[in-house]
């Protein structure tokens, strides 16, 4: 092996010895009759000085690093409630998916089924509000409900809120027809075709 490495390496864990034992006490230094020095936290004799040893140095961080419980706090407060922002990004295809627009209604009594949702289901903590002609009514997140309107032509839209009952989303404006036939509505007759002889 190279004579120099090995100094290296000598010299190396004597000065990682003499760094840990500055922590805990006295380093003293011993050259013997061949001229090698080794250092030893451990007094070679009764009259043995210790080394002064320079300062470590020590750089402060400007960082600061929050407690771990602060941490998990703050996460678990995050994973628990999503940002309004975040509800927007995730419900951007909220809808009523019935009625279709501009849809007209014939002979069901008055009755019209509204339906919306998302492409993602709608946790329960979430809630909506359905407007019918202007009028708000609290529904569930998704879902449907059934209306008995009058004749005529009505519109509806659905707002998502989240659990604070703010306004994360609206969908669009739906505009439909219901429209019953009169019982005393008679079509005309259709009129007799003249054969032509």
């Amino acid at each position: 092996m190279n004579k120099g490495l090995i100094t290296a390496v000598v010299f190396c864990c004597l000065l990682a010895g003499s760094l840990a034992a500055q922590s805990s006490g006295e380093i003293y230094k011993v050259v013997d009759e061949n001229g090698n020095v080794t250092y030893t936290d451990q007094r070679p004799s009764a009259g043995a000085e210790p080394m002064d040893l320079p300062p470590l140095s020590v750089i402060e961080s400007d960082v600061v690093v929050p407690a771990p419980a602060a941490q998990e706090a703050q996460a678990a407060e995050q994973a628990k409630e999503p940002t309004p922002r975040d509800l927007r990004r995730q419900f951007r295809d909220f809808r009523i998916t019935q009625p279709q627009p501009e849809e007209t209604f014939w002979g069901t009594a008055n009755t019209v089924v509204v339906a919306w949702g998302a492409s993602q289901p709608v946790p329960p903590e979430l809630s909506a509000r359905l407007f019918v002609d202007g009028s708000p009514q609290d529904v569930p997140g998704s879902g449907s409900v059934t209306l008995t309107l009058d004749r005529g032509e009505h519109r509806v839209y659905v707002e998502l809120l989240d659990a604070r009952k703010r306004r994360i989303i609206a969908t669009q404006t739906v505009t439909f027809f219901v429209k019953q036939q009169s019982v005393g509505f008679k079509r005309p007759a259709p009129s007799p075709r003249a054969s032509g002889r």
